[in-house]
């Protein structure tokens, strides 16, 4: 029943981008003034409404009728050198492997030299909520001819936080998304239908219930028809009917799970796998697991182990992902997996814990 899988994935990008054209335009007037250091902005809004497909649709354009290069970068739990770096590797002049000792001060000039021979070079920074903890912004904004676009879920909370010495125009380029409405929506859904499966194969109104139960967050309501589609053809049907619609909630919630932890970085995998092993555990309990197995699973990796406050910074993200669950007074408090049959992407060593 599924013709094309690759529609139904994040990374997909579909011909337009259907109810956001408002907002492509306004990102477009703000990369295109007359002003060079007028023209970063900010991307904000809730998971999955579409934020990552945004900026990539509006550089793209800005790509094709200004020939402007551009950079995209998952920078989420990278240090500033790590987010230079990782420009500075994407750039299509940039060297094909950037050593991860390479100074930040020494990162900056080879960049400053790569847009030199480039000129203007558009740097998308997915994943963005922990850049107002490094200096990031502040080296990108020091390079000619670099404009920066952040993404972040909180968009308040981001500014409120952002440290620039010579203040910063993000706040008067600020785009914020809401969730669909369930036409909206369900007009994506119909697309993707038509795009990515064999025929007409499921109603109007089947999508306005799929955009009605996800409560216009795209990202679920995709998912949400490639379960049903999926489900559709395990059970032999010919046509989408109602009740793979029902059943399809909790299997696309699953694999967004699943996809969500394979996104993280290492320490948030590190975490997660030790919470998934105990089942449930308190938080003394949760960093004795954590000191005994560093050795063996920071073994190889780029990244060292982290303390403990720094463990406790990485639960938000993995809550907001729907991964994790905690409770309690920082002290004394308790975590669990939402879904055990989310398995840990990393290896976890196989030891035997005593209770503390």
């Amino acid at each position: 029943m599924i013709a094309d899988p690759r529609v139904f994935d994040d990374k997909f990008v579909p011909p337009d981008l259907l109810h956001r054209q408002d907002e492509i335009e306004q990102l477009l007037r703000r990369f295109t003034t007359v002003h060079p250091a007028e023209t970063d902005a900010l991307i904000s809004g809730p998971s999955g409404v579409g934020k990552s497909l945004l900026a990539r649709k509006a550089v793209g354009r800005l790509g094709q009728q200004y020939g402007t290069t551009s950079v995209c970068i998952d920078s989420l739990g990278k240090t500033t050198g790590g987010v230079l770096r990782a420009i500075l590797e994407a750039h299509p002049r940039g060297p094909n492997d950037v050593a991860q000792t390479i100074p930040t001060s020494k990162t900056c000039q080879q960049l400053r030299a790569v847009i030199a021979e480039d000129s203007e070079t558009v740097v998308v920074l997915d994943e963005g909520d922990d850049l107002p903890e490094t200096e990031a912004i502040s080296e990108l904004m020091e390079i000619k001819d670099v404009t920066v676009v952040a993404i972040a879920h909180n968009g308040t909370n981001w500014l409120s936080r952002l440290d620039v010495d010579d203040g910063h125009p993000f706040d008067q380029a600020h785009v914020e998304l809401g969730r669909y409405g369930v036409d909206e929506l369900a007009d994506i859904l119909e697309r993707r239908a038509l795009q990515g499966l064999h025929g007409d194969v499921i109603s109007r109104s089947q999508l306005e219930a799929i955009a009605d139960e996800v409560a216009g967050v795209a990202r679920k309501g995709i998912q949400s028809l490639r379960a049903a589609a999926e489900l559709a053809r395990k059970r032999g049907h010919h046509r989408i009917r109602d009740r793979d619609v029902d059943d399809a909630y909790e299997r696309a919630r699953h694999r967004i799970r699943e996809m969500n932890l394979e996104s993280l970085p290492w320490h948030h995998q590190v975490l997660y796998a030790i919470v998934h092993d105990a089942g449930e555990i308190t938080g003394p309990e949760l960093h004795n697991r954590y000191d005994a197995i560093a050795d063996d699973v920071y073994a190889g990796s780029p990244v060292h182990p982290i303390g403990k406050r720094a463990r406790r910074d990485k639960f938000p993200k993995l809550e907001k992902y729907d991964l994790i669950c905690y409770d309690g007074p920082t002290r004394d408090r308790l975590y669990w997996v939402v879904d055990e049959d989310v398995e840990p992407v990393i290896d976890y060593p196989s030891k035997t814990f005593k209770p503390s």
